[in-house]
């Protein structure tokens, strides 16, 4: 075998595990906070998400019969407070969403902001995320409308399981949002 043919390796750092050591600037850096703020809104939703499962259950407590008493309206005037702040969030991610897609659109270079991701996908990931979290608040909305007016326990306890268990935003979000904390060195 014949030794020559190989040639050390050298291993070039990616441009996210590069740039730790110094200051972002440019798109990159608005990119990369962008992405803090996506985060940060989505921890927002979570918190006030485990509030209105709180407020819902308690609202199914006091839902036994036909009748409305002072403390459910109490409970969906709070319930109501929670999915006010979701809708805020779900605002905060569209200009967040705007602001990620005229960032990456501005900057017209063909070299990668970090690892591995081309621009574009920073915009569709951050719009992929604003349009789930867009239509699962509208069922948190829906859900707000009507939980007062069932006592069935079996409407009951759909409105507290489709509070709970979020269909709308899926396990790929997730892994979406991850992804894009790894991408831009958060992770």
């Amino acid at each position: 075998m014949n030794k020559a043919q190989f040639s050390p390796v050298s291993k070039i750092s990616p441009p996210a595990k590069m740039a730790q050591g110094r200051n972002l600037t440019g798109s990159a850096r608005h990119i990369r906070d962008l992405t803090a703020d996506i985060h940060a809104s989505i921890q927002q939703w979570n918190t006030l998400h485990l509030q209105g499962v709180t407020l819902l259950k308690n609202i199914t407590l006091a839902k036994q019969d036909e009748s409305y008493s002072p403390s459910l309206q109490e409970l969906c005037d709070e319930l109501e407070i929670i999915c006010n702040g979701l809708d805020d969030v779900v605002l905060n991610l569209g200009q967040i969403t705007h602001q990620m897609k005229i960032t990456t659109s501005l900057d017209n270079s063909t070299h990668k902001l970090f690892a591995t991701w081309p621009r574009t996908k920073f915009g569709q990931v951050a719009e992929s995320i604003y349009n789930a979290y867009s239509r699962e608040v509208k069922v948190k909305c829906k859900i707000l409308e009507d939980a007062a007016h069932y006592c069935s326990e079996s409407w009951k306890m759909l409105f507290l399981a489709s509070w709970v268990h979020q269909p709308l935003l899926s396990e790929d979000l997730t892994v979406l949002l991850e992804s894009m904390l790894i991408e831009t060195g958060h992770r």
